[in-house]
């Protein structure tokens, strides 16, 4: 099973490069990262958008993380994540109460659908740290992606629309 570690940054969050950078809070950074069961990895994306609540930008990494998903045609994935109320939502332990979290709860449900098994699984922030780094290294303008993602491509703006 595909293991996507998912996170989320704003410019509230305890990420130590929003400290150093003197960040002023107008953006957030999400990341996802794709490894096998072995451990090895198979992709990553991060993306830098702008300034939402913490648990929305754990959404928006959720959905990056099964974009890219089934970019590596994925059908078995566990989303990974350090954000418990995400995680919680998604597997129905939690309701979602906030009318915006709805909207992307939805999009995320939605986009869950595409795959054989989905699972959601909630890990201290310890064992997120490469997806943690990336998305603080998005709140900071600095992207990456692998595979490459064509510029032209119109996924993201779909992720975007909410």
């Amino acid at each position: 099973m595909l293991q996507i570690h998912v996170d989320g940054a704003t410019g509230g969050s305890n990420h130590s490069s929003n400290h150093q950078s003197g960040y002023q809070g107008s953006y957030c950074g999400i990341a996802a990262v794709a490894r096998t069961d072995e451990g090895y990895f198979l992709g990553w994306l991060s993306r830098r958008l702008s300034q939402m609540t913490n648990n929305e930008a754990e959404y928006r990494a959720a959905l990056l993380g099964l974009h890219l998903a089934r970019t590596l045609q994925a059908r078995q994935v566990v989303i990974i994540s350090d954000s418990e109320v995400m995680v919680r939502q998604m597997t129905g332990h939690s309701r979602v109460n906030s009318p915006r979290l709805k909207l992307l709860h939805q999009q995320a449900v939605r986009q869950a659908a595409h795959f054989k098994i989905v699972r959601f699984r909630h890990v201290p922030r310890e064992e997120n740290a490469l997806a943690d780094a990336l998305a603080a290294e998005a709140l900071n303008g600095r992207l990456v992606a692998m595979p490459s993602q064509p510029a032209a491509s119109n996924w993201w703006q779909q992720l975007i629309k909410i």
